[in-house]
């Protein structure tokens, strides 16, 4: 699961999508990749808060693995969530590895593959793994509860990756 959670941050904090948030966005990259987490931070606080989907996952990370910032569940599950409303994939793996773990959160399995399953359907293949672990675990309730919250998010809201 560790390789799997690597493998998810190095996708998120790919790419962005206009050339000055592109940039900005860049900037905090090189400076997450320089192992430079509170210059990474810097650069996407302000893209975070005027809703830049990347860079609010990136937060998210930042948080949940305490990278430049102390390591703040309640502040990962923030950037996470509106990130992952936004349609950010990657953010809604993060969402569902929170549940999965109750990482902030009361652990939720419903929750839990609700997320991985929206993120794998939003094109995030590494959440299979995740989807399918959690589901080895769920009661029938569980599962009819997730699928009730994966139908009405995928029926009010359009992937914007």
């Amino acid at each position: 699961m560790r390789r799997l959670i690597l493998l998810a941050a190095i996708a998120l904090l790919a790419g962005a999508p206009t050339r000055a948030r592109a940039q900005d966005f860049r900037t905090g990259l090189d400076a997450f990749n320089a192992g430079d987490f509170a210059s990474a931070y810097a650069s996407w606080s302000p893209l975070a808060q005027r809703g830049h989907a990347k860079a609010q996952a990136a937060l998210g990370f930042l948080y949940y693995a305490g990278k430049g910032v102390a390591r703040d569940d309640a502040k990962s599950l923030l950037w996470f969530g509106r990130a992952a409303e936004a349609g950010q994939p990657t953010a809604q793996f993060f969402l569902g590895l929170q549940y999965y773990y109750g990482r902030g959160v009361r652990r939720d399995l419903a929750r839990a593959y609700s997320w991985c399953d929206i993120a794998l359907t939003n094109g995030y293949t590494e959440s299979l793994f995740c989807r399918d672990a959690v589901a080895l675990e769920m009661s029938a309730e569980d599962m009819r509860r997730s699928t009730e919250l994966t139908s009405e998010f995928l029926a009010t809201h359009e992937f914007r990756n």
